[in-house]
């Protein structure tokens, strides 16, 4: 089997814009959030999607909605797709020397009731798995989720350390998933292979 998937990190939120820490907690897409989830929805113009799967919070969802709107494709929200889960510490404050940062650096939130790491790949895995079970051959796929999301991915689909690709950059967290920007990679016979970093320019095809 052979799919593609076209990944999309949701738009500008209310938590982004004010320095909050949202993994399963949520808060809506900003006005300029919107206007991001409708300018990615003009990338996808000519591209036709065979399925879509949004992670179950509301800032993923309405941001798939404006991309599926014109093909009017039903829209599977998995609870798989969410960020990941960072306990009693959801909603912290961003950008200080906090448990939060000292957390996220250790990749371990279990001490407040999250996840860690080893927790949160083996999720990331069963749920491509469940996805790629409910496609058929050829399937062009969308996926809308988050950030930290898609970095975790980069170890549990693609085989990339995240230690190495912490160590290019103590920034790279927070630049390598723009707000609405897309991702491309392909699914064949049980092998990930990434396309296209996450970009809000145009889409491989």
């Amino acid at each position: 089997m052979k799919l593609r998937f076209y990944y999309v990190r949701h738009g500008e939120t209310l938590f982004n814009v004010i320095g909050r820490s949202q993994g399963w907690c949520d808060s809506p897409l900003s006005e300029t959030g919107i206007a991001q989830a409708k300018q990615t929805a003009e990338r996808f113009v000519n591209i036709h999607l065979d399925r879509a799967f949004s992670s179950s919070t509301e800032r993923a969802y309405d941001t798939a909605v404006e991309i599926v709107k014109r093909q009017q494709l039903p829209i599977v929200r998995l609870k798989g797709l969410r960020e990941m889960f960072f306990g009693s510490l959801e909603g912290s404050q961003l950008g200080e020397e906090n448990d939060m940062a000292r957390c996220w650096r250790e990749k371990d939130f279990t001490s407040f009731g999250g996840e860690n790491k080893e927790q949160f790949i083996t999720r990331i895995q069963d749920t491509f798995e469940w996805i790629i079970q409910q496609c058929e051959d050829n399937d062009q796929v969308l996926i809308v989720a988050h950030n930290g999301y898609f970095f975790y991915m980069m170890e549990a689909l693609f085989g990339y350390s995240l230690q190495e690709l912490e160590a290019k950059g103590p920034t790279i967290m927070a630049h390598l998933v723009p707000n609405a920007s897309t991702a491309v990679f392909t699914y064949e016979d049980g092998c990930f292979k990434l396309e296209q970093l996450p970009s809000k320019e145009g889409i491989t095809l």
